[in-house]
């Protein structure tokens, strides 16, 4: 791993981390497990942040999901498609499930 990623995850964020992906096309270990931590972590305190930030539409195009949506939407649509779950609902499933219930998104 080069010395700009190691530095760029001590201290990171997950926007960091996805535009980095997003401009190269590559994304290491290490950086997908901190998306993944992103992802839980998202899903734990969604309940408490009902405001989450909009995604750059250079985000949400590379995540496959419509412009102006969360970069919480995004990160799990990039986890689904790098490291696809074998079993039960995908990230993306999920985060949207949870954003239904907390009201961040109006239920279908």
């Amino acid at each position: 791993m080069s010395l700009r990623r190691n530095s760029m995850l001590f201290a990171t964020s997950m926007s960091l981390v996805l535009e980095s992906y997003c401009s190269t096309k590559e994304i290491s270990e290490e950086e997908l497990n901190f998306l993944e931590r992103c992802w839980l972590d998202s899903l734990n305190s969604i309940h408490y942040n009902r405001f989450p930030s909009i995604a750059p539409a250079v985000v949400c195009d590379e995540a496959g999901v419509a412009r102006g949506n969360y970069w919480i939407i995004c990160n799990a649509a990039i986890l689904d498609r790098l490291r696809p779950i074998k079993r039960g609902m995908n990230r993306s499933a999920r985060i949207f499930d949870v954003l239904r219930q907390t009201g961040v998104l109006a239920a279908a």
